[in-house]
């Protein structure tokens, strides 16, 4: 197993900007400098992003956008394709920008938050078996895996050495 990279690749960001902006063009839709910011954020981001992290990430940058503005652009972003929505059973959901391995999947810390992206050829392979074995045929896979950061880990560690 190796963790994803999920910094987007040098230039990526302007790449993608530029398919949003012939996107919202071609659907005849006001390509605007809140869309555009809000769009830029995750395109730039190497993390699943909430809006409230979007509407923090551009209020430090000096812009005013209000979260039901992030939420109808994120929205657009996934109906499009350029985004993919995760929910991680945080109560809200994460965005993701969609260009990078199409195959990854997810552990998720239960104390901090924290998403690890990754991928597993092993995963992939025993896939393929059981959905074979079964005449399945699997047009997409979810894996979320659900436990403690290292960090998280270690303090949980130390919390019950003290404890004990």
């Amino acid at each position: 197993m190796r963790a994803v990279e999920t910094r987007p690749p040098l230039g990526c960001a302007a790449v993608m900007m530029g398919v949003f902006r012939a996107v919202l063009q071609e659907d005849h839709l006001p390509v605007t400098q809140q869309r555009e910011a809000i769009a830029q954020v995750l395109f730039e981001s190497g993390r699943h992003l909430s809006a409230e992290d979007i509407v923090e990430k551009l209020r430090e940058g000096g812009e005013s956008v209000g979260k039901a503005t992030v939420y109808r652009t994120l929205n657009l972003l996934v109906k499009v394709g350029l985004a993919v929505e995760h929910d991680f059973d945080e109560g809200f959901k994460r965005y993701e920008m969609s260009a990078g391995p199409s195959r990854h999947d997810h552990l998720i810390c239960t104390s901090c938050g924290t998403v690890v992206e990754f991928q597993s050829s092993d995963l992939d392979d025993l896939q393929a078996e059981v959905a074979g074995s079964h005449g399945f045929h699997i047009l997409t896979r979810q894996v979320k895996l659900y436990g403690l950061c290292p960090a998280c880990e270690e303090s949980a560690d130390a919390e019950l050495l003290r404890a004990g």
